[in-house]
């Protein structure tokens, strides 16, 4: 089975310059760990908010946006599926690496095994819905999506439950980084 890493590094590397909202926990740390981007937005807090982020983005944007979420996130706000799902243009690609576990405050389990997260996502109204556990298929997906395509996708992605080196906590103060990150995507959407 992949592991979060290997996940993370593969929609990475097909993101380029788009925009990435990372959720919280260790999803954050590892993709600060594979390089720091300026457009990418590492959530430090606001479990079950980086969807809502980045539709919000998204929304304001006109441009393409990457979230990179978890089961537990997802869990804890599925209002905010609904909210996307009657978005039918919204250019967001939400990505949920589900590993069962809330893997960065002790592996607790989500239980996400026991519900259909790419079923309430499609019940929710997303037009787009899929699952993988393929690295080159998360790349191939968010290629695809980076070129332009519209539409709302859910993407749902098992990970290997196995805890690795997240990497070092966020260090910038958060009112920092998301200074950065504004003006890393206000200057895309202007050059856009």
């Amino acid at each position: 089975m992949t592991s979060k890493r290997q996940a993370i590094a593969a929609i990475l590397d097909a993101a380029r310059s788009t925009p990435v909202i990372c959720t919280t926990g260790y999803t954050s740390r590892i993709a600060q760990s594979l390089g720091h981007r300026p457009h990418h937005l590492y959530m430090t807090g606001s479990m079950g908010l980086a969807a809502a982020i980045g539709a919000g983005i998204a929304s304001a944007t006109e441009r393409p946006v990457i979230v990179i979420d978890g089961d537990g996130s997802v869990l804890m706000n599925t209002s905010v599926l609904c909210t996307i799902g009657s978005m039918p243009e919204l250019p967001l690609t939400h990505i949920v690496l589900d590993d069962g576990q809330y893997a960065s405050t002790g592996g607790q389990p989500t239980y996400s095994e026991r519900h259909d997260l790419a079923g309430i996502a499609s019940a929710a109204g997303y037009p787009y819905v899929m699952s993988t556990t393929e690295p080159a298929e998360l790349t191939a997906t968010v290629a695809r999506r980076t070129a332009g395509q519209a539409g709302p996708l859910f993407l749902h992605c098992r990970v290997s439950p196995s805890v690795e080196d997240p990497g070092p906590r966020i260090a910038e103060a958060l009112h920092e980084h998301a200074a950065g990150f504004q003006r890393a995507v206000l200057g895309q959407a202007a050059a856009g």
